[in-house]
């Protein structure tokens, strides 16, 4: 028997941010991240956000709102499933960036460059997660903490596209 989806709505998810927390979550496909939650160089920035682990996901669009004074560090959007997450995207916040970042537009994931961003099956939760060392314009060396980092995000918009299994 095939297994075929059927298109339902879509899901949108605009996150304002969550209390600081180090992700506990054994990253699958991104092993740095696991070490460097360890060291206190990663933070979990929104989320996480609830999913129906009986339904596909898609990534339609993902987008963050981040001061362009914080820089040197990397955001992603990981995927919860069982004790261990996925990196679903990521992206490099360099110097001289717009504050609304895009990791995923319609039709481009720019970690990967495919077309379709997928979350994989069984996931229940997706979560935002920052990790590096941070760097910012105006702050002094010893300033640069997670709680600065946490005040510079202003929130993240997630467009999910939702499908059903449909067994023939």
């Amino acid at each position: 028997s095939n297994c075929k989806y059927r298109a339902l709505d879509q899901r949108e998810i605009d996150g304002k941010g969550t209390a600081p927390i180090s992700p506990e979550r054994l990253c699958l496909n991104n092993k740095r991240l696991s070490i460097w939650a360890n060291q206190n160089k990663a933070v979990i920035l929104d989320g996480p956000f609830e999913l129906d682990p009986s339904r596909r996901y898609s990534v339609d669009l993902m987008s963050l709102k981040m001061d362009k004074r914080i820089y040197g560090i990397s955001v992603g959007l990981f995927a919860y499933f069982g004790p261990y997450m996925f990196q679903v995207s990521a992206l490099f916040l360099g110097r001289d960036r717009a504050e609304e970042v895009f990791l995923i537009k319609p039709g481009v994931n720019f970690l990967m460059m495919e077309s379709i961003s997928m979350i994989p099956p069984k996931c229940d939760h997706v979560v935002l997660v920052a990790w590096g060392d941070i760097t910012s314009a105006e702050e002094e060396e010893f300033n640069r903490t997670w709680k600065v980092l946490k005040e510079s995000y202003h929130g993240m918009r997630l467009v999910l596209n939702q499908y059903e299994e449909m067994s023939e």
